[in-house]
């Protein structure tokens, strides 16, 4: 059978070439066909695959995220741990120095 080639006019396959039966709707026999259907084909399916690709990259990146979120978590934990112990060494070092003030004030007064 043979078909006619056709240029598309609709806005969503503009300019796209497609083979189709020669006869009217009525007695048509259906056979349609884009000119390009093998390469639509595997186009779609790159996509497809380019898809699951970003796909697979945004759940990884989102698995990164929480394990940062979970880093970061613990590092503030470890600097408020850090924290208490720099308070607790300051506070030991300025009753060290009062006392040792008060030793030296009491041995000069002496």
């Amino acid at each position: 059978m043979t078909t006619n080639q056709f240029t598309s006019t609709t806005t969503s396959n503009s300019e796209w070439k497609f083979f189709k039966c020669p006869k009217p709707k009525g007695s048509s026999c259906g056979n349609w066909q884009w000119e390009d259907e093998e390469y639509i084909e595997s186009f779609a399916g790159e996509l497809m695959s380019s898809l699951d690709a970003f796909k697979n990259v945004i759940a990884d990146l989102k698995s990164e995220k929480d394990k940062l979120k979970e880093e970061i978590g613990a590092l503030k934990g470890i600097n408020q741990a850090e924290m208490n112990k720099v308070l607790k060494m300051h506070m030991f070092m300025m009753i060290s120095w009062a006392l040792f003030v008060g030793f030296v004030a009491s041995s000069i007064m002496k």
